[in-house]
């Protein structure tokens, strides 16, 4: 699994839900299976993790804002630790 890149997206308009940030990750080798995928933001999972319909492309939701230099790690559930994607979160300049 690669991770290339990842875009974090604020969410504008109210959801029914506590998500406030959309996550999206690029990559190869993001593959979804019979083991769930996990990602975390620093401490935060990213929650509700899918396939888009574009290949290498992951979307997932974030509860609160991340703090800057939070790094994006991503794995699998079977029990190894999540590893490192040197992507960290950086807050957009006001």
């Amino acid at each position: 699994m690669q991770v290339d890149s990842a875009d974090f997206d604020t969410i504008t308009t109210p959801l029914p839900t506590d998500w406030v940030m959309r996550v999206v990750i690029h990559g190869s080798g993001l593959v979804f299976g019979a083991t769930p995928m996990l990602a975390r933001v620093g401490s935060q999972a990213v929650q509700g993790l899918m396939p888009t319909l574009e290949e290498g492309v992951v979307l997932g939701f974030l509860t609160t804002v991340p703090t800057d230099g939070d790094e994006l790690r991503i794995g699998y559930a079977n029990g190894e630790d999540l590893a490192s994607t040197g992507i960290t979160y950086s807050a957009p300049d006001a």
